[in-house]
């Protein structure tokens, strides 16, 4: 099973300003979605958990839609960990067809 992750809108929020400790611009954008988790047994939890998808510079929104985590988030970091970097997206495959 893989978690599925809702977007439920294609709104980019932007929040710009300089950096205090580099003086260099910055902007990060991010987009609104919900992530289907599960509880330590792998019980499905009753709601799903509103999280933020950080885009970058020039990434269209996701549109509207299921997905699922992206095989391509995840890297072995140190002392051999597997890690997730970060988030990516691909569509959640329809069962039904």
């Amino acid at each position: 099973m893989s978690i599925r992750i809702e977007v439920k809108s294609p709104e980019v929020l932007e929040n710009s300003g300089t950096s205090n400790k580099t003086g260099k611009a910055y902007t990060i954008r991010k987009q609104k979605a919900y992530a289907y988790t599960m509880d330590e047994t792998g019980k499905p939890n009753e709601y799903p958990d509103r999280i933020e998808i950080q885009l970058d510079r020039d990434q269209p929104a996701f549109p509207i839609g299921n997905y699922t985590i992206a095989p391509t988030s995840f890297f072995v970091g140190d002392f051999n960990a597997l890690a997730l970097g970060r988030l990516k997206l691909q569509p959640l495959q329809n069962k039904a067809a």
